[in-house]
């Protein structure tokens, strides 16, 4: 591919001008070699093939290169793991997040949303991106912790997470890893980041450790957890990674992924009236519970929509372990192999007016004509997100109990942009909160 510089080869397009430069590798077909400083990369940008890497021949891959930088946080977490031992720990993790389990979280989820919406006013500017990154962290650690952080390791996590996330995310793209080690101010804070976030961590499962089995929380179920098949737990070491792995999966990601909803609806009103108005004729007066999710097919929708323009990764990496035929390419072994979830879904060959925000391209005749793989905000294979219905969940929890007090409306300013770290996050997002004349509190009663 041209436009590679010496040395560097397209490293400063994939640094600097991320989300351009995937979508552009689209127009040079099905898979595209490019330079990632002195070595060739290969981006694969069909879905067919995407699936084939991801699920058909998902055992003749590894993570690669991004993943590996992800272990500087996640260490050998689920996120990061490979092989036998990422498929015990997803023995482990993954009824953690049954439906069970989801339905006596959602709960949770509605009491947090319900004390934040609480405290707003009418017309008030909110900065929702700010304030979707507390109340996801809020839910986060209360389904990992049982209660809210202390203010101190509260700051101290909503401190650490970005400065981690733009840290691994800049480490991906680097074309040599000599960089990682330079005196700059950011490698500075990446290492402070990390510190702090470990002291963090390894202090509250040392906690738990002591107090046993007397908290009902996903910390506490992470401890007592077996693999089914060997009866074997987890040391406090791999404890710690998942914790780590679950903080920035469900507060970044979530955050994000709402934030942009809430933007999208701000913009177009008449899908916000018509989401609102589902909303009081499914719930009435009273509070959403788990059970009414399914109900909700126009929330459904707007959840779809948003995270096919905003998935919760723009690219993801993968290494073949043994030399691949992959789409007419022979890809050698330990090549980095990038896919970006963002430009499949974005691809004007897959999606009619693909920039265009749509919930109705997700109704049950239209869905049907889009093309299964060319839909994939979560990851595919068995190495897709374990926690992604909970993560719907949160997302449909929230979104519902805000629209049902608030109208929600653009504040003045320029409009957000994706500021593109791992996990890409909205810049500063200023809406008004407009009360509705039939809103209400929806507390439980005392």
């Amino acid at each position: 591919m041209p436009g590679g510089y010496p040395f560097l080869g397209h490293a400063l397009q994939l640094r600097f001008r991320p989300l351009e430069f995937v979508r552009s590798l689209r127009a040079c077909g099905d898979i595209v070699v490019f330079r990632l400083g002195p070595r060739d990369a290969y981006a694969v940008n069909h879905p067919d093939l995407i699936r084939q890497m991801l699920v058909t021949d998902a055992k003749s891959f590894m993570k690669g290169r991004m993943f590996e930088k992800g272990r500087l946080v996640a260490r050998n977490g689920l996120f990061t793991s490979e092989g036998d031992f990422h498929l015990r720990q997803r023995r482990i993790i993954q009824p953690l997040f049954r439906r069970a389990h989801i339905q006596q979280y959602a709960a949770t989820m509605r009491q947090i949303a319900q004390a934040h919406v609480d405290t707003w006013r009418d017309g008030q500017e909110v900065r929702m991106d700010r304030e979707l990154f507390d109340l996801a962290l809020t839910t986060v650690t209360r389904v990992l912790f049982s209660t809210r952080l202390d203010e101190g390791r509260s700051e101290a996590v909503c401190r650490s997470l970005p400065v981690l996330l733009e840290g691994l995310g800049r480490r991906a793209v680097a074309p040599i890893d000599l960089l990682d080690k330079l005196p700059t101010v950011m490698n500075y804070r990446f290492g402070k980041a990390l510190s702090l976030m470990q002291s963090v961590i390894e202090g509250i499962i040392a906690e738990h450790r002591v107090r046993g089995a007397d908290t009902a929380d996903l910390l506490a179920a992470l401890l007592a957890g077996r693999d089914e098949e060997t009866g074997e737990g987890m040391t406090d070491e791999q404890v710690y990674d998942e914790v780590v792995t679950t903080l920035i999966a469900g507060t970044e990601t979530t955050a994000g992924a709402l934030s942009w909803a809430c933007y999208l609806l701000s913009r177009h009103p008449h899908i916000q009236r018509r989401l609102q108005d589902e909303l009081d004729e499914q719930l009435g007066d009273r509070d959403i519970t788990f059970e009414d999710l399914g109900k909700l097919r126009f929330l459904q929708q707007v959840m779809a929509e948003t995270l096919r323009l905003h998935p919760s990764t723009w690219m993801l990496m993968r290494s073949p372990l043994t030399v691949v035929a992959l789409g007419g390419h022979v890809l050698p072994a330990g090549s980095t192999v990038l896919f970006s979830i963002y430009a499949l879904q974005r691809d004007p060959a897959l999606y009619p007016h693909p920039e265009e925000f749509d919930p109705d391209r997700w109704a049950p005749d239209r869905a049907a004509q889009i093309k299964r793989d060319a839909y994939i905000p979560f990851g595919a294979g068995v190495r897709g997100c374990a926690g992604e219905q909970f993560a719907r969940a949160e997302m449909a929890v929230i979104l519902a109990v805000m629209l049902r007090q608030y109208t929600l409306s653009p504040a003045s300013g320029p409009p957000a942009k994706p500021i593109v770290r791992l996990i890409p996050m909205p810049s500063a997002m200023p809406l008004i909160v407009h009360r509705r004349p039939r809103g209400h509190s929806f507390q439980e009663a005392p």
